[in-house]
């Protein structure tokens, strides 16, 4: 095919035709007739799906094929591959002039190819065009330096108190030469595809090291390592070498305390000392200045002074890191690592030397900064242009980044790594790249990805796939996105040119009013929630997830009268949905419109009547809001001469409920997308409300080998919060989740390299809890490569405490909500002081051998719950000063001092918990489990743990209504069930099956713990398991023998069949079934023993 004739067709086109060209030269002929070649849509499509690790034969591709693969993935269209999507654009192919010879469709799910000896080569030749245009597109990107001349900016002033958020226009007069800077080379991705790791050459280092600082640690660490660690068939490392192989993850899972950290720096001064690059990814901001300054200096020690180690966190977040480590360590007394924190991160802007303004404030908000966006006029064209900042490329903001050509070892964060871009231009195999991903800076220059806390880093990936925006509150004064969109838009709204201005007001307008007017009518149960097969279930559930087109094929039943079991056709599908839609192309007339039985030729009149009322539905009628203007009754007119008059009433009701529900949310939906399409220039007028809701379109659509899990496509619908005793808790917002957390992690090293930069990469992931089957975000799909029994640590133990209120009623606060559950704090904090920590502060003291961690930590499910457990200690007796609890890191930043009612406890910031020790009053800290279980290395100098016990205080149960749960949920589902087949599109087919299924199961099932199907449970049993590991391991640091307490009634009540100790058992029988156990018991060893001690203690109780 000749390249003039690719060079029409577009990215589409180009994706879909390379797809099937490469599904017929890799997968089998689907005909029965030897002497044609038949391929499967759905081949085609699984290549563009991006799960290549669901395929048995992605090993055993040539290197061009694997290279082939990943690169049309890179080029892929997100939406293709969705495999709806993805068919409609083989029909658009096959019906279009671009078809070259030698492809013909044979079916829906076949088509024929005549060209097998000149696929390769077509596929090239697209692969080469589509590189082209990603080429021209970026080269699109790049922007002048604002050298000489007026230019001006809107800089946004933080001020609550205006509605536009103090935006102030900036004017800039530069007249400077020409900067040269040369831009950061990565050259061509790094080549290693297996290294072999002496761990002689290890102990070497850690030797030097521990002489170096005095110090022993690091050998001991690494002997213990070493001596215990296993392969996953339970052999031991015999051969002298760690061996290290690129491609999908390898996972060391190894308890906390192991020396896992260790491990990692000295990997990275191994790597330094072989002129290998190391990449490491921490789960902080915070991790990331401490492994820099541990890293340096440990290479200082060895005489490795020259050794680059560049701290890579968002340019964005460093001014605000530098002030919050540097306050953080001041407050410790560490003045002089204070000053070296500070200037880590710390920087100036030379550009505010040039700015003026009429407002005399201010200018510069650090990391805010909008370096690209200076407007100047161009002087021949008169046209305004986007420059960026003279000093852009040697700006002390952006020094780390321009450092990484340089770099000997790199360290990053997780959500840097996953979503991170470089701020600046770089050279890459001599083609300049602006915004590269961070993702694929570290995969180009690094030899080998070492992640710590590795499950951590994949339920990042969940909590950032899902999106919850609030878009309308029933009578509430805190303002919601859409309201602060609206009055943000009515004082900037003189900044935007006017056709953009006049584009996007009617489009806010809309989605605030039909947002308010929902919450409003629902508040007064105008607009109902249920659907079909929830009839019986009470409005009580307030909160659910409503997906707008979810009973499109019930409704079109219907309408079109289709005998029960029967499904609608496609075409009357499509009709049906054409009913919501305002355009045009929509309009029925002249279209060709399914008949309904029984109503024949009239059927596209009662159906244009019907799509007439449902857009009226959502608009203004002479001042009146439509629900109270009985728009119910006039769809149900309409609606009526289309259903068999043996429809019953409830079932009609029912159907109009639908109908003008869907109606409402399609409508504010197609406005938010309408309005996100000009994110950018809003932002740029300083309209920054518009932000989180353009993120949440943006975050979907970044780029992914695999960008939808196991459902096959991204879920948009709406969350909706109502309660009929208070309909003034009355919300909706707008939810999304996509994406697939469980392929990313494993391929990283793999597809995702490869599809990045050519070439597979080493990735290794560090973790105490990866392997936990039937977890949700934190079971890495994977098996662990190596693992540490749980046993060389010190022990954990198990133990239930029952605590009893004044009425002598034991306490519960899981499933407990609103002031009950605020009550239920309370009491809780007055009966852990009175009832068990007082005594156990004692005893922890008296003895010489834990008299050095008379501490206790006390982990609930909230901030809002730390601070009642603490009240109700304090009302129970308990010394204020002895007691700490951690505040959110930002709260600081976010309030000021004097606006703030000081507590009488010591309050301590979540990402400076470990000064909890070195307090000289405190003995007891409150914090929520998800703060407190990782991360916390509260030891002295030998390693040992300053806490002695653990208190779990509150059954950590999720909601399941939140989206990165649900998706969380349903993909390991998905994963777990599923056996790989031949066919990888029929494994992928059997995923979609399973995870539709797991979908409707849990939008049918009450959402109380109790009530949800037995499967969900038992995977949030297992989530559960992971905190508990991961919190008892702040304990039993340094060999000690560590108790974990579980307060909460709802552990363990019998009486409610969901109690702890007998969903352990069954988890246990589980993993028993599937012969899962036995690498469990290898790997977490006497803590599981402990679990299964307490589950099977509390059999006889």
């Amino acid at each position: 095919m000749s390249g003039r004739s690719l060079a029409t067709m577009n990215v589409q086109r180009l994706s879909t035709l390379a797809a099937l060209a490469l599904a017929a030269r890799l997968f089998p002929n689907r005909s029965e007739e030897p002497f044609r070649h038949a391929s499967a849509v759905r081949d085609a499509h699984f290549l563009l799906s991006g799960h290549t690790h669901l395929w048995n034969r992605y090993g055993e591709l040539s290197c061009e094929d694997t290279r082939r693969v990943t690169r049309l993935l890179w080029h892929r269209p997100a939406r293709l591959a969705i495999l709806a999507a993805f068919r409609r654009a083989v029909e658009d192919l096959f019906d279009s002039p671009d078809l070259p010879e030698g492809f013909a469709a044979l079916d829906d799910e076949h088509y024929l190819v005549t060209v097998q000896q000149r696929l390769a080569s077509l596929v090239d030749q697209v692969l080469e065009e589509l590189d082209g245009r990603r080429a021209a597109a970026d080269e699109g990107r790049s922007r002048e330096l604002a050298l000489q001349g007026h230019f001006r900016i809107g800089t946004q002033i933080p001020d609550p108190s205006r509605p536009g958020n103090g935006v102030i226009q900036a004017h800039y007069v530069v007249d400077l030469p020409q900067i040269q800077a040369p831009l950061p080379d990565l050259g061509k991705p790094k080549e290693c595809l297996r290294l072999q790791v002496p761990i002689d050459a290890l102990r070497a280092i850690a030797d030097a090291q521990d002489r170096a600082f005095g110090q022993s640690h690091r050998r001991k660490s690494l002997e213990r390592l070493f001596k215990h660690i296993r392969r996953a068939d339970g052999s031991l490392l015999a051969d002298g070498f760690l061996i290290l192989d690129a491609g999908l993850i390898r996972v060391l899972s190894a308890c906390t305390g192991s020396g896992k950290s260790v491990l990692a720096k000295l990997l990275a001064a191994w790597g330094v000392k072989n002129n290998l690059v190391t990449g490491i990814v921490v789960p902080r901001n915070d991790s990331v200045l401490s492994f820099t300054r541990a890293i340096r200096e440990e290479l200082h020690a060895l005489g490795l002074q020259d050794a680059v180690v560049v701290p890579l966190i968002s340019p964005n977040s460093m001014q605000e890191a530098a002030e919050k480590a540097a306050r953080s360590l001041i407050e410790e007394g560490r003045a002089q690592e204070a000053d070296e924190a500070y200037g880590e991160f710390a920087y100036g802007c030379a550009m505010q030397a040039k700015s003026t303004n009429t407002q005399d404030v201010d200018l510069w908000q650090p990391g805010h900064e909008r370096c690209s966006d200076f407007e100047g006029t161009d002087p021949e064209s008169g046209e305004t242009r986007r420059h960026r900042c003279p000093w852009f490329a040697h700006c002390g903001k952006h020094r780390h980044q321009l450092n990484l050509d340089k770099a000997d070892v790199i360290i990053t964060n997780h959500i840097n790594l996953m979503s991170g871009r470089l701020h600046i231009p770089v050279l890459a195999e001599g083609d300049v790249r602006n915004h590269m991903t961070v993702e694929e800076a570290l995969l180009r220059l690094t030899h080998v990805l070492l992640i710590d806390e590795a499950d951590a880093f994949q339920a990042t990936g969940f909590a950032k796939s899902a999106h919850h925006v609030t878009l309308a509150r029933y009578g509430s004064r805190q303002p919601s996105a859409l309201q602060e969109l609206h009055d943000q838009f009515s004082v900037r709204a003189g900044a935007l040119m006017y056709e953009l201005e006049r584009y996007v007001h009617p489009k806010i307008t809309q989605a605030r009013f039909l947002a308010e007017s929902y919450v409003s009518n629902a508040a007064h149960g105008r607009i109902a929630q249920r659907g079909p097969n929830e009839r019986n279930r009470q409005q009580l559930a307030r909160r659910r997830l409503i997906i707008p087109r979810r009973w499109d094929a019930w409704c079109t039943a219907r309408l079109w009268r289709a005998p029960d079991g029967e499904s609608p056709t496609r075409e009357q599908i499509d009709t049906f949905r054409k009913l919501f839609n305002p355009k045009e192309e929509a309009q029925l007339a002249g279209a060709k419109v399914p008949v309904v039985p029984g109503v024949g030729e009239s059927t596209r009149e009662h159906l244009t009547q019907l799509r007439t009322e449902l857009l009226d539905a959502t608009a203004l009628r002479e001042g009146t809001d439509p629900v109270f203007d009985n728009v119910h009754a006039r769809i149900a007119a309409a609606a009526r001469p289309l259903l068999d008059e043996h429809l019953a009433d409830d079932g009609r009701e029912l159907l109009v409920d639908l109908l003008v529900r869907r109606a409402y949310l399609e409508q504010i939906r197609a406005q938010i997308e309408y309005v996100t399409r000009s994110g950018t220039s809003l932002k740029a007028s300083g309209i920054t409300a518009a932000n989180e809701l353009t993120e949440m379109l943006e975050d979907n659509n970044q780029w992914h080998a695999a960008p939808y899990g196991p459902l096959g496509a991204p879920v948009f619908g709406f969350t909706a919060i109502h309660d009929i005793e208070d309909k003034h808790r009355t919300e909706l917002a707008l939810t999304s989740f996509a994406g697939d957390p469980h392929a990313y992690t494993a391929q990283l090293g793999d597809t995702t390299a490869l599809a990045l930069c050519g070439q597979r990469r080493i990735v290794l992931g560090l973790s105490a809890t990866a392997y936990m089957p039937g977890g949700t975000m934190h079971h890495l799909i994977t098996p662990p490569t190596w693992y540490v029994p749980d046993d060389i640590t010190g022990s954990l133990v198990l133990r239930s405490l029952t605590l009893r209120d004044e009425r002598n009623n034991p306490i519960r606060i899981s499933g407990t909500s609103d002031i009950h559950r605020d009550q239920a704090h309370q009491q809780m904090g007055r009966a852990l002081w009175s009832q068990h920590i007082v005594q156990h502060l004692k005893k922890l003291a008296s003895r010489p051998a834990t008299a050095h961690r008379a501490r206790i930590l006390v982990a609930c499910t909230s901030y809002v719950g730390a601070a009642q457990l603490a009240e109700g200690m304090i009302s129970a007796g308990a010394d204020p000063e002895m007691i700490a609890v951690a505040t959110r890191a930002s709260d600081e930043n976010t309030v000021p001092a004097h606006y703030r009612r000081r507590p009488a406890w010591y309050e301590i910031p979540s990402d400076a918990l470990e000064r909890f020790p070195h307090h000289p009053t405190a003995k007891v800290l409150i914090a929520p489990l998800t703060i407190a279980e990782r991360g916390l290395n509260m030891v002295d100098h030998s390693g040992r743990s300053l806490v002695g016990e653990v208190i779990l205080a509150v059954r950590p149960i999720p909601l399941m209504d939140e989206p990165a749960q649900l998706l969380a949920l349903i993909s390991s589902r998905a994963y777990s069930s599923v056996t790989r087949l031949a066919d990888p599109a029929e494994t992928l087919r059997d995923l979609a099956i399973t995870s539709s299924s797991v979908h409707e199961e849990l939008f049918r099932s009450h959402h109380f713990f109790q009530s949800l199907p037995n499967k969900v449970r038992l995977s949030i049993v297992a989530e559960m398991l992971i905190g508990i590991i991961q919190l008892g391991g702040r304990v039993r640091r340094g060999g000690d023998r560590g108790v974990l307490y579980l307060a909460d009634y709802a552990f363990h009540n019998p009486s409610s069949g969901s109690d702890l100790p007998r969903l352990i058992r069954e988890l246990r029988e589980g993993w028993s079934r599937s012969g899962e156990l036995e690498l469990l018991q290898n790997i977490y060893g006497s803590t599981l023993r402990a679990i299964f001690d307490f589950a099977d203690e509390r059999t006889s109780n």
